[in-house]
């Protein structure tokens, strides 16, 4: 179902269902990179409205569009941006629009479409893709109604079901594959690579499940620093990091750097001080921080996104006895929000249907003597007036949204109004 007239809402995305990891990792949005991607976009009129959600598992692109074909529009432009073959962009991404468009959003921002059904940092991640949408200047009135209408609703279900009584994230899933693998880690050496929202989060983990020796490697020092306080671990400086690396059982990558951080034959090097003790690498961040190659070497377990999916499933079985209570809620929530566009959309339509029909009249009043004009002027106003008052009331009155946007659709679609 489409969304109407100067208002059509859309959804371009690729995340861990439906793309690999090297279409993904070529798709991702750094939060530097967003404004001026949302700028380019609408620059180049491909949207009026966008706001990108950008996660370590989505790339997911939110706009408002005028014009027919947006979605081929906007894919071969973001290919060409990102250097891939427009069917490799296209072979991995998925397509929403109107209603669809918006309840995506609500279930993402629910955590129903994760990887860690219920998660907690996705409510966050669409927030910060709101702010970065609004400093760019890219969001008016639909997008930042429908973002925040989806944050209420994540809210909600939050608060009002148990899917996120035990609050379940990426960095923990991978916590408890690294516990699956090791064992009890409460004495292992963990090194975390990066100190931002997933560094963080893993870096939490751990201390909470009682590891006594974290190390945090981070660009910026400071920023370093202040997590390993947190947790009670070391700051190790990032030119230190070769020197670190045959310490740590675990090694945690969270950069997202455009290039690997560790390469294989780093990991060769420290294998080889460790005298073959194995090692345990997690990779949690996209672009990817460890080299291809890594998992062949003796005694290393690689894991990357895509190896949690197992452990999510665990998880994903013991909390679906909520989903249907949080998509009752988000029903109810998206309802709203529907109303409100489906509102917005109604005005416009039936100013151009009146708009079609005067100027056909016209037309026909041309062709007929002037002096006669007026007389049948009179006499076309009121079929016309009579001919649109039942479909123009019955419009106004649906109090189903998606029928309201359906009718709506279908009346621009009949008589051209998008023309």
């Amino acid at each position: 179902m489409n969304g109407v007239g100067e208002a059509k809402l859309l959804l371009l995305g690729w995340n861990f269902r439906t793309a690999g990891m090297s279409v993904r990792e070529r798709v991702a949005f750094s939060s530097e990179e967003i404004p001026e991607v949302l700028r380019r976009m609408q620059g180049e009129g491909l949207v009026t409205e966008g706001v990108i959600v950008a996660t370590c598992n989505r790339s997911e692109i939110y706009g408002v569009a005028d014009r027919d074909g947006a979605n081929e529009y906007l894919t071969r432009r973001i290919s060409e941006w990102r250097g891939l073959e427009m069917a490799e962009a296209e072979a991995g991404s998925f397509y929403r629009e109107g209603a669809e468009a918006a309840r995506h959003l609500f279930r993402v921002a629910a955590g129903l479409d994760s990887l860690a059904l219920g998660e907690s940092e996705v409510l966050g991640q669409v927030r910060t893709a709101l702010r970065l949408a609004r400093e760019a200047g890219a969001t008016r009135s639909v997008l930042h109604r429908m973002f925040e209408s989806a944050v209420a609703a994540g809210k909600r279900v939050r608060t009002e079901t148990e899917i996120a009584r035990h609050p379940l994230s990426v960095p923990s899933i991978g916590f408890e594959l690294a516990t699956k693998v090791f064992g009890d880690m409460a004495e292992r050496t963990i090194l975390v690579l990066g100190a931002g929202e997933t560094g963080t989060l893993f870096a939490e983990q751990a201390s909470g499940a009682g590891v006594k020796d974290i190390r945090i490697s981070n660009r910026s020092r400071a920023r370093g620093d202040e997590l390993a306080a947190r947790v009670r671990g070391r700051a190790v400086p990032w030119e230190d990091l070769s020197r670190a690396l045959p310490e740590a059982d675990v090694v945690v990558g969270t950069t997202a750097s455009p290039e690997p951080v560790v390469t294989k034959a780093g990991v060769e090097m420290a294998m080889h001080e460790r005298r073959g003790r194995p090692m345990f690498f997690l990779d949690l961040a996209m672009p990817r921080d460890f080299e291809d190659g890594i998992s062949q070497l003796y005694n290393v377990y690689a894991y990357g996104l895509d190896d949690l999916r197992e452990v999510a499933e665990e998880n994903r079985r013991r909390r679906s006895r909520e989903v249907p209570k949080a998509e009752a809620i988000l029903e109810e929530d998206l309802a709203k929000f529907l109303a409100w566009f489906g509102n917005l959309a109604v005005i416009p339509t039936l100013t151009g249907l009146q708009a079609r029909l005067a100027s056909l009249r016209d037309a026909e009043l041309a062709r007929v003597p002037e002096g006669e004009r007026e007389r049948f002027r009179a006499f076309a106003d009121s079929i016309a007036a009579k001919l649109l008052h039942e479909p123009m009331r019955r419009m106004k009155a649906e109090t189903d949204a998606s029928r309201k946007l359906d009718r709506v659709e279908a009346v621009r679609h009949l008589f051209d109004l998008d023309a």
